[in-house]
């Protein structure tokens, strides 16, 4: 940015006047470039950017900048979940072959690709879930780390191409290094590594029956690729935890992984992570025990691995309740001043907020006792901790009153089903009969994650309301007669590592998993061993767990005739009986929609010192209902959310396919479009050479079934915002428009702070809060030169005022010495310059005079006509105020009294045009007038306005 020169101060400002008095040279305004160059944003995982020169007030003229297209849309399987990194003008992604690929970030150009299947066995093509890569850069230059499976491979940053030098030929095998036999390791990177310092920290996904492995965090050099740490998160014997399992001698013990990524606290070292369920998902028998560290965040010294301190948010997982997201490092701004916290969302619907430091609470999160379990076997833990606040954000238990109500049909239809199941209060556990879960395991809350305001305190979050239908059932320990036939060999193999998902009568729970009835009839033998053998879409690969023998095996059980539930299980004569899962299902109506009554997706705003949620609102709408006149409904939703200083919260993820901007403080839709395919992943918002982007993938496929997509689109404001017609310069009915209808607060938007704006009574009325810095209700409309006529009422201590020509605040910029309200200077903050509507100096309102504080520069009236104030504001009732702005020429009245005739024409070359911003000022308990009569800053003060009209006009000619 340039530099202006104040009594020998140099500050940067985006300004084009001097705070010393009188008018500095016009400069133009530079922009730094703004990145993303991390997953999720940033180390700490708030998916923040402070960045508003897209904001609340102009996103609806969002249009597509450019779209780049994989060429992998070949409706073979595989998804595209990539959040988009942006460094240094690329822009890195990973697609749903898994290969890496470099953008131009500015025009969508394909600048490199690292095509991985050069690098597999037979060139084979992974398509496996991915959510990104990886950038570091040290002295050895820069590098993106791209994650194919059980891989790790260092690309250049500038070129793609492999670095030798790392690992082994340019490549991590993460099977190795994990304390068991790497032939039987089977794990894939879902979400990308997180880089302190010269470390790559990594989770990992891992099969969830039986055999499989463990999720034990790792980290890496980013140099050489040399293993540099472990923590167990199945403790070994002497460790810390290895007391919480009942361990059984010859069995093994896998999951209680990381798969939702790492954050990092960079000021204290540490890193962050959450795991999930330890294995089999459904039963615990043979895992008695809390089973740390299970479902739990974790603390670790980022530079040994070394455990700080952990919080358990599920003891003894039977539900496949996996914390789905990494914690989210915020800071929160309280009375008593700042407050580090980690944010942990689950699928419970729950919002664990702990100390950063310690990991305690922050709320009351007292031990609850829950159900017990009826299986043979199983020992259920008895308490649970349930947080006293934030509330759950969805639905915990479903009982026929919640059952769906879109049509009478459906209605009957899942009021049917529900009856043969049971259907308990959170935490029932799966049973032989089958156990309604409410969530299930879509959540609640998935591996989206939430995006967190600093300024606000306020978290917004996506959550599902989708019930499952859990079962399960007994299978044989790995002890087998030698004289099994093939199918029986083949159907055990299947209990072991399919039926969870597939269930025992191979249905599955289509489009998500698909049936493998008659599956025989539609693939070819070597199709299937392809399929099992890689893995596709969420099926991971089997290649190093089965044999040649036992593929086959398998093989002929598909194409033998699936058993009955009875003959299965009546089936089971010899050998030591356990019990896995017989397959989770959504619990839907006869067309494929949720059982439970809508809403089935939302979006929430949470404030996270008071722990209240601020709103909830519908997020998606499936096409097929709205055709039926069925609206917001929500949808299942797979992706995460992205705020911005201008007031929005950008999230795609639904399944009809769109991406949306929210306003933050209503929750209300500014603006949606319509993607190329599903958006099931995290936005990228950033700037370069001084414009504003936002990216989505858009590769479709996944949990929501939807058509595959290749695309990677980005989004950004056309270059000239649209002129209104200009009026004449007599005023007729036609030249004038309403800004408000007198019962909505259509075209206008909130920006700023959290005083609240409503309607009542045909007059948008105005309410101070607590705490609140200025809050700004803003046209969505710009207008240049421009009548403005209102009518206002104001209590006799606000502040308070009308911004015309307004704009915010594209980037934060260095406040001036001299002037200690750095707030104005804040990214977001609405700035233009202002009428005042009620300001004493001394006991008369200079309502009507003009002020340039959120530009910087102080007054720009007259400190005579400031002081000399006058008398022709009401305290009591309404006033007509009206404005001319021609050019720099700006004229004031207040109840037909002209106040100013003021021409500026710096302010005028600074700020030609914007929109109409009424304000609301915080209040400090320090105004005059508010001691005297006896107000206090938590009782609200009230500001109201109406018949709001302004017509366009003619610029002057000279």
């Amino acid at each position: 940015m340039n530099p202006i020169r104040c009594g020998g101060t140099v500050f940067f400002s985006l300004l084009a006047i001097s705070v010393c008095g009188g008018a500095a040279p016009l400069v133009t305004p530079s922009f730094p470039d703004v990145e993303w160059r991390g997953h999720r944003g940033d180390p700490s995982g708030v998916q923040h950017v402070d960045l508003a020169q897209i904001n609340a007030a102009n996103v609806h003229r969002l249009q597509p900048a450019w779209e780049y297209k994989t060429g992998e849309a070949d409706g073979r399987g595989g998804s595209m979940y990539t959040n988009p990194l942006i460094v240094e003008g690329l822009m890195y992604i990973s697609t749903s072959q898994l290969n890496a690929v470099a953008i131009d970030a500015r025009t969508g150009a394909e600048v490199w690709k690292f095509v991985s299947s050069n690098h597999n066995q037979d060139n084979a093509v992974i398509r496996l879930r991915n959510r990104g890569v990886s950038y570091w850069k040290g002295d050895q230059g820069s590098r993106i780390f791209h994650f194919v499976k059980d891989r790790v491979y260092a690309l250049d940053a500038k070129t793609g191409a492999l670095i030798t030098s790392f690992g082994k030929g340019g490549h991590i095998d993460l099977r190795e290094n994990l304390g068991i036999d790497p032939s039987r390791v089977a794990l894939e990177m879902t979400s990308p590594g997180a880089i302190y310092k010269d470390l790559l920290i990594i989770g990992s996904r891992v099969n969830e029956d039986f055999s499989a492995s463990p999720g034990h965090i790792r980290a890496f050099d980013t140099v050489t690729g040399e293993f540099r740490w472990i923590f167990h998160t199945i403790p070994k014997p002497g460790e810390f935890g290895h007391d919480t399992w009942g361990w059984v001698p010859g069995e093994n013990y896998g999951g209680a992984n990381a798969w939702g990524g790492v954050t990092i606290d960079e000021k204290r070292g540490w890193a962050f992570v959450a795991t999930g369920s330890p294995t089999e998902d459904y039963y615990g028998g043979m895992r008695k025990g809390a089973n740390l560290f299970g479902n739990c965040v974790l603390a670790l010294d980022a530079m040994t691995g070394k455990r700080i301190w952990h919080y358990q948010t599920t003891h003894h997982d039977l539900w496949d309740w996996d914390n789905p997201s990494a914690p989210i490092l915020v800071t929160l701004r309280t009375q008593a001043g700042p407050k580090d916290a980690v944010v942990q969302l689950t699928k419970m619907g729950f919002t664990f907020v702990l100390d950063r430091e310690t990991g305690v609470p922050l709320f009351p999160t007292p031990e609850v006792a829950v159900p017990k379990s009826t299986v043979m076997g199983e020992e259920t833990h008895p308490t649970q901790p349930i947080p006293s606040k934030p509330a759950p954000l969805v639905r915990q238990q479903l009982t026929e009153a919640d059952l769906t109500t879109i049509s009478p049909e459906s209605r009957a239809f899942v009021s049917d089903q529900f009856k043969k199941y049971i259907s308990g209060s959170l935490y029932t556990p799966s049973s032989v009969q089958g156990t309604i879960m409410t969530p299930g395991w879509f959540g609640g809350v998935e591996w989206g994650g939430g995006s967190f305001d600093p300024m606000t305190n306020v978290l917004y979050v996506n959550a599902n309301e989708a019930p499952v239908i859990s079962r399960v059932r007994p299978v044989f320990q790995e002890g087998r007669a030698d004289s099994a036939s093939p199918v029986e060999l083949g159907r055990r193999i299947y209990e072991a590592i399919c039926m969870a998902c597939h269930r025992f009568d191979r249905e599955g729970a289509p489009p998500v998993i698909p049936s493998l009835v008659d599956v025989h009839s539609r693939r070819t033998v070597e199709e299937l061993r392809a399929v099992i053998g890689q893995g596709r879409n969420s099926m991971p690969a089997y290649d190093n767990q089965l044999r040649p023998p036992e593929m086959a095996a398998l093989i002929d059980y598909l194409k033998s005739v699936p058993s009955t539930e009875e003959s299965a299980v009546g089936d089971m004569t010899s050998g030591t009986q356990r019990y896995a899962s017989a397959g989770t299902r959504t619990f839907v109506d006869q067309d494929g929609y949720p059982a439970i009554a809508p809403p089935w997706g939302t979006l929430n705003a949470i404030n996270l010192v008071s722990g209240e949620i601020l709103w909830k609102v519908p997020l998606g709408e499936y096409p097929e209902l709205v055709n039926r006149g069925i609206r917001n409904t929500g949808t299942l939703n797979f992706g995460g959310p992205v705020g911005t200083a201008g007031g929005i919260v950008f999230i795609a993820a639904t399944a009809d396919e769109k991406i949306r901007a929210f306003e933050k403080h209503s929750g209300r839709v500014l603006w949606e479009y319509q993607l190329p395919a599903g958006g099931y992943a995290i936005p990228s918002v950033y700037m370069l050479d001084g414009r504003q982007y936002l990216v989505i993938a858009a590769g479709g496929g996944g949990k929501n079934g939807t058509k595959p997509g290749d695309s990677i689109v980005a989004f950004a404001l056309p270059a000239e915002a649209p002129a209104r017609p200009v009026a004449s310069d007599s005023a007729s009915p036609d030249d004038w428009i309403s800004l408000f209808d007198g019962k909505t607060l259509d075209g206008w938007v909130h920006m700023n702070g959290w005083h609240t704006y409503t309607v009542e009574e045909g007059a948008i009325v105005g309410r101070t809060s607590e705490g609140s810095p200025n809050s700004f209700l803003c046209s969505l409309d710009e207008f240049g030169d421009f009548e403005l006529e209102l009518e206002t009422t104001v209590d006799k201590v606000t502040n308070q005022g009308i911004q015309f020509r307004s704009g915010a605040r594209p980037i934060t910029t260095l406040p001036p010495v001299n002037m200690p309200n750095a707030a104005i200077f804040q990214a977001g903050r609405v700035y233009g310059p202002q009428m005042e509507v009620r300001r004493f100096y001394p006991g008369q309102p200079t309502t009507g005079t003009l002020y340039g504080e959120a530009l910087g520069i102080g007054w720009m009236s007259s400190q005579a006509l400031i002081q000399k104030g006058h008398s022709h504001f009401h305290d009591e009732g309404w006033n007509r105020i009206r404005m001319v702005a021609r050019g720099p020429r700006i004229q004031t009245w207040v109840n037909d009294h002209l106040i100013e005739d003021l021409v500026n024409e710096d302010v005028h070359q600074l700020m030609p045009r914007g929109f109409i911003a009424l304000q609301i000022h915080g209040l400090n308990g320090r105004e005059p007038g508010f001691k005297e009569n006896g107000l206090k800053t938590h009782v609200p003060l009230v500001m109201k306005w109406r018949n709001i009209r302004i017509r366009s006009l003619a610029a002057e000619v000279d």
